[in-house]
């Protein structure tokens, strides 16, 4: 699966409630797919927004340039709602999550700790009033920004195994 993704609700404690997106997870997609949702399609009412993108698990979510509602392609199966705590629930094999909290957007990104294993980083965060505002390059930039990092985070970790095993090599 390509660019996975979570969106849903971020609570005031740091838990969510998410809904996994299985294809094109970016930013760029992601981003004025929402916007199209609570500002066009659903005339600035973000609790059914939320309540919206919570009812399934979803395949692909988009918006086409000019129209006035979110394509969301639901899931075969719709799955369990996924919950946890930002701060302590691993990202998994997800690149980005999406979560309203308050008046706002919160954009994480998932980053590698370990082999197979990813940790929840704060990335962007916007004003929902201000989604149809944010700019085309500005959502490409904290999108290359996020993959830039997260490869840089992948490099590192595969340096420190190589010397790690240079290590226990010359300990024999």
């Amino acid at each position: 699966m390509g660019l996975r993704a979570l969106i849903g609700i971020e609570k005031a404690d740091g838990t969510y409630e998410a809904r996994p997106v299985h294809y094109d997870g970016c930013p760029t997609a992601i981003v004025p797919a929402l916007s199209v949702l609570v500002h066009e399609e659903l005339n600035h009412d973000l609790a059914a927004a939320v309540a919206r993108l919570l009812e399934n698990s979803w395949r692909r979510v988009y918006a086409l340039p000019g129209f006035t509602q979110m394509i969301g392609v639901p899931d075969d199966e719709p799955g369990d709602l996924e919950t946890g705590r930002i701060d302590a629930t691993g990202a998994d094999d997800r690149e980005w999550a999406y979560l309203f909290g308050g008046h706002r957007l919160h954009v994480y990104l998932g980053v590698p700790t370990a082999p197979f294993v990813r940790k929840w980083v704060p990335w962007a965060c916007w004003s929902v009033s201000e989604l149809p505002l944010v700019p085309g390059l500005e959502l490409l930039d904290v999108q290359r920004a996020g993959y830039r990092h997260q490869w840089l985070c992948g490099d590192r970790m595969a340096y420190l195994a190589a010397a790690k095993e240079l290590e226990m090599e010359e300990a024999r």
